[in-house]
């Protein structure tokens, strides 16, 4: 029980951190117009480590503020990076702590697939076809600084995953009980 706590709390202040990095802080830094997708590499993140479940809720949750604090529609981001959360936590059984391929072909694909979808929804459907520009100008720099953010956020989660989270005395709790335990 008290592994879920702790779950939940290291969940729920990783997202708070990194939501308002990304949504305040770093839309000051001179970086252009483009800002690291913390978001995204949560979601990817837990989804990968702690499965699926990890990964919807996380994605839905991290979504919903997107939709709700920036966004004009509700529900878009949230069904993004649901999807992105699921899609992620499917690769949870072949996730190994040491190996760090995984993790960052996830990032990258997710990334890539975010992006894309987004330009559609966004820019497509309401008749903006210039791609190469937005490539250029959008895609290409918010993806860099994703994976390079991702580089350096991964093994921070990954560190608090494994020191302050003690999954083995308490594998009751992290198990699969209908995702009670997965933020």
């Amino acid at each position: 029980m008290f592994t879920l706590i702790k779950k939940w709390i290291v969940g729920i202040l990783a997202v708070l951190l990194l939501f308002a990095l990304q949504t305040s802080a770093f839309r000051y830094l001179p970086f252009g117009r483009s800002v690291p997708n913390f978001i995204l590499i949560i979601t990817c993140m837990y989804g990968l480590m702690r499965g699926e479940y990890a990964g919807i809720i996380t994605g839905f949750t991290c979504g919903l503020m997107l939709d709700i604090f920036c966004m004009d529609i509700l529900g878009f981001y949230a069904l993004l990076y649901t999807y992105v959360g699921f899609f992620c936590g499917l690769a949870n059984k072949y996730y190994k702590k040491e190996d760090y391929k995984l993790p960052a072909a996830a990032l990258i694909l997710s990334d890539i697939t975010f992006m894309l979808l987004k330009f559609f929804f966004t820019k497509v459907l309401l008749g903006y076809f210039d791609f190469q520009f937005y490539f250029r100008d959008s895609i290409l720099p918010e993806f860099a600084f994703t994976i390079l953010s991702g580089i350096i956020i991964y093994p921070m989660l990954l560190f608090t995953e494994t020191h302050f989270i003690d999954y083995t005395s308490d594998k009751s709790d992290s198990g699969s009980e209908g995702g009670a335990g997965v933020l």
